[in-house]
């Protein structure tokens, strides 16, 4: 089964120790344990006698942004992540994966760092916009410009913005909001002066 009839869980995960990794679904969301959550690999823990390639019991995560309990006094940002066991039912029958809700997180991509902020950031915009507002999303993802770095991108790649067609159907659909505002702002002053 792929991993997205599966509530985001791999079917094999390969983590090492000291691995940037990413949650892959929502745990404890007000304490920042939440799907796109990323994090640094600090330990594994197995079962006596077990090793790789075995499932282990659990997978220590230092978390940048967890607001929660403290499991550690010396980590205080490092959160047990234990294998989480998803079930599905379809016509070929039931499926039933356990495993760590964990992937590799070297990279991003812009739509997945939506809502995280971020100490630092390499970004690469692409080629082109096919989303209005992708590379602003990009852009913000830090607190300040100085700890970025973007792709070099063509002239090209910018003034092309200004025809997308994506743009160009906002920027119609914000006039024809502000004339029926102002033509609502019209009918109400004159039915007011008639009162």
């Amino acid at each position: 089964m792929p991993s997205d009839e599966m509530s985001g869980l791999e079917p094999v995960v390969f983590l090492p120790k000291g691995a940037r990794v990413m949650l892959t679904m929502n745990l404890w969301s007000s304490v920042g344990l939440c799907n796109g959550a990323t994090g640094t690999i600090v330990d594994i823990v197995f079962q006596n006698n077990q090793n790789p390639p075995d499932l282990p019991i659990a997978v220590i995560v230092n978390f940048e942004n967890y607001r929660g309990p403290h499991f550690s006094e010396e980590r205080p940002m490092c959160v047990p992540i234990c294998p989480i066991t998803v079930s599905s039912q379809t016509e070929g029958g039931f499926h039933e994966r356990q495993q760590l809700p964990l992937r590799l997180a070297w990279a991003l991509t812009i739509h997945k760092s939506q809502g995280l902020t971020l100490s630092k950031a390499w970004i690469d915009v692409g080629k082109s916009e096919r989303t209005a507002g992708v590379s602003y999303v990009a852009i913000s993802r830090v607190k300040t410009l100085a700890s970025c770095v973007i792709e070099p991108m063509t002239y090209e790649r910018l003034t092309s913005l200004k025809s997308s067609a994506n743009l160009q159907y906002r920027l119609q659909e914000e006039d024809r909001l502000n004339q029926l505002a102002q033509a609502t702002c019209n009918a109400v002053n004159i039915e007011y002066v008639h009162h």
